[in-house]
C-alpha cells in the first residue's frame, strides 16, 4: 500500500508533505466540493476554496515573520541610530485578497528620519498592491487598455483593481524600466565599455523606423529599433528597442542593445532602412561597417507613386510604366533607371516633372544601397518588414487603439513595459523589485 501511495505521489509530482495536506483537505472539503457537479463547476469551487485558504495561510505566515525587525536599533544614513518603535500594520492587496502585514518601524532621533525595512525588502511600493498582483496587472496592460486590464484581473483572479490603479502601476514600473535604460547609457558614457554579448550570431540584422502616436498635444513619433538573427539551429531571435526620443538617442540605445545581441562579434551585419535621412545618420554613426540596404518595398513604392502621377492611378499605362522600372530596380540596373528618369524629366513639366525629379533624386542618393541583385545573391534580406512589423505590433497594437490619446509619461512607460515583455525580460524586471524603487 505504501508503494502504491508513493507511486501516486511521484506521478502527481507531490512530496510526502504535499500529499498529507491534500489528504486533510480532501477529508475536510471533498464531499462539499464533489457536490458541485460537473468538472467545470467543481474546478471553480476548488479555486474559490483555495482563494480563501490561500488568503488565510498568507495572513498567518506574515504575522509570524519578523517583517523587517533588525533588533533594537539599526544604522541611520545620517550616522546616528534608528531606534525600533513598534510594528505598524499595512494592508496590502494580494492575488488572494487583502492581507494585513505588521512591519517593524524605526525612527532616528537625530535627523528625524523613519524607515520600514520590510517594504523595500518585500518589493512594496506606494500603492497598496502586492508585487504578484501588480505583476499580473502590468502583464495584462502591456496588451490591453487599463480599463480592460482591470476587468480581466477581476475575471481571472477575483480581485477588484481599478483602472486608475493599473495605470499608476504601469507608469511607475515602466518609468523604472526607462530609468534603468538611461542609467546603462550614462554608465557607458562614463566608462566607454560596451555591454557584453549575450548572443553570438553569424549574421545580425539591424533595422530602424518610426510610427506616430496620438498624444494630448498632437501626434508624436515613437522610434523603433529592431535586431534579429538566427542561431546555429536556424531558430529566429529578435530584440526590440522602442523610445519616444530623438533619433540620436534611439540610435545609441539601439547600438547598446546590438552589442548585447552580438554586434561586435558577428561575422556579417546588415542594416535595413527606408533611406530616411535620420536612419542613414544613425547607420553612419553606429553601424557603418554594416551593409546598408534600402528597403525594397519602400523603393518600389516610390516607383509606383511616380507612375501614378505620370499616367493616373489604377491605369494600365501606370502599371506598365511601373512594372518595367521595378524590374530594372530588382535586377540592380539602377544606372539604367536613373538615365531613363533623367531623359523623361526633360520631357515633362509641372507635377509630372516634380515626381520624376523626386524619384531620380531618391534613386541616385541611395544607388549603392539598392544593389538588390548583389544582396539577393548573398542571401540577405532586402525588406525591412521586421521593423515595420515591430512598429505595428510593439507600438500600434497597444498605443494606437481606437480613441486612445496619451500623455507622454503614460505612452513612454507603457511602451517600455511592452518591449520588456516582448524581449523576454519580464521576470528579470520583477526580480529587481520595481515597485519599491
Amino acid at each position: 500500500m505504501d508503494f502504491v501511495k508513493k507511486f501516486i505521489q511521484a506521478k502527481e509530482g507531490l512530496s510526502a508533505m504535499d500529499s498529507k495536506v491534500l489528504d486533510v483537505m480532501e477529508a475536510a472539503f471533498g464531499e462539499e466540493l464533489g457536490l458541485a457537479g460537473e468538472l467545470g463547476t467543481m474546478e471553480a469551487a476548488v479555486i474559490a476554496k483555495l482563494q480563501v485558504l490561500g488568503q488565510g495561510l498568507l495572513r498567518r505566515i506574515v504575522r509570524r515573520k519578523p517583517n523587517g525587525y533588525e533588533g533594537a536599533s539599526r544604522a541611520c544614513p545620517c550616522g546616528g541610530r534608528q531606534r525600533f518603535v513598534e510594528h505598524r500594520s499595512r494592508t496590502v492587496h494580494t492575488t488572494f485578497g487583502w492581507v494585513e502585514i505588521p512591519r517593524a518601524y524605526y525612527r532616528c532621533r537625530g535627523c528625524g528620519a523613519s524607515h520600514v525595512p520590510y517594504d523595500q525588502a518585500a518589493g512594496l511600493g506606494s500603492e497598496q498592491v502586492s508585487p504578484a498582483l501588480a505583476k499580473a496587472c502590468c502583464l495584462l496592460a502591456v496588451d490591453d487598455s487599463f480599463e480592460e486590464s482591470s476587468r480581466k484581473i477581476e475575471e481571472l483572479l477575483g480581485q477588484e483593481v481599478s483602472p486608475k490603479t493599473v495605470e499608476r502601476l504601469v507608469h511607475h514600473v515602466g518609468g523604472q524600466v526607462i530609468a534603468g535604460q538611461d542609467r546603462q547609457w550614462e554608465t557607458f558614457k562614463q566608462d566607454h565599455q560596451p555591454p557584453l554579448a549575450e548572443a553570438h550570431p553569424a549574421r545580425l540584422y539591424v533595422t530602424m523606423d518610426g510610427t506616430t502616436v496620438h498624444e494630448k498635444d498632437g501626434w508624436h513619433e515613437a522610434k523603433v529599433g529592431r535586431l534579429y538573427w538566427e542561431d546555429e539551429r536556424c531558430r529566429r531571435h529578435s530584440y526590440t528597442v522602442g523610445r519616444f526620443d530623438d533619433s540620436q538617442t534611439l540610435g545609441w540605445h539601439t547600438w547598446l542593445a546590438a552589442c548585447r545581441c552580438g554586434l561586435r562579434q558577428a561575422q556579417e551585419v546588415v542594416f535595413l532602412g527606408d533611406g530616411a535621412a535620420w536612419i542613414r545618420t544613425e547607420w553612419n554613426r553606429h553601424f557603418s561597417r554594416a551593409t546598408f540596404i534600402v528597403d525594397w518595398y519602400h523603393a518600389n513604392e516610390h516607383i509606383w507613386d511616380c507612375g501614378k502621377v505620370l499616367h493616373g492611378e489604377g491605369t494600365a499605362a501606370a502599371e506598365a510604366w511601373s512594372d518595367k522600372r521595378e524590374t530594372w530596380l530588382w535586377n540592380g540596373c539602377t544606372r539604367k533607371l536613373t538615365h531613363d528618369l533623367a531623359r523623361q524629366i526633360q520631357q515633362h513639366t509641372g507635377l509630372k516633372r516634380e515626381a520624376l525629379e523626386t524619384l531620380h533624386r531618391y534613386i541616385t542618393t541611395n544607388e549603392w544601397e539598392m544593389r538588390y541583385d548583389v544582396f539577393r545573391e548573398k542571401g540577405y534580406d532586402i525588406g525591412s518588414g521586421a521593423v515595420e512589423a515591430a512598429c505595428k505590433h510593439v507600438v500600434g497594437k497597444r498605443l494606437k487603439q481606437s480613441g486612445m490619446i496619451w500623455k507622454r509619461p503614460g505612452s513612454s512607460a507603457t511602451l517600455a513595459l511592452r518591449t520588456i515583455w516582448l524581449n523576454g525580460h519580464w521576470n528579470n524586471l520583477w526580480t529587481a523589485h520595481p515597485l519599491a524603487a
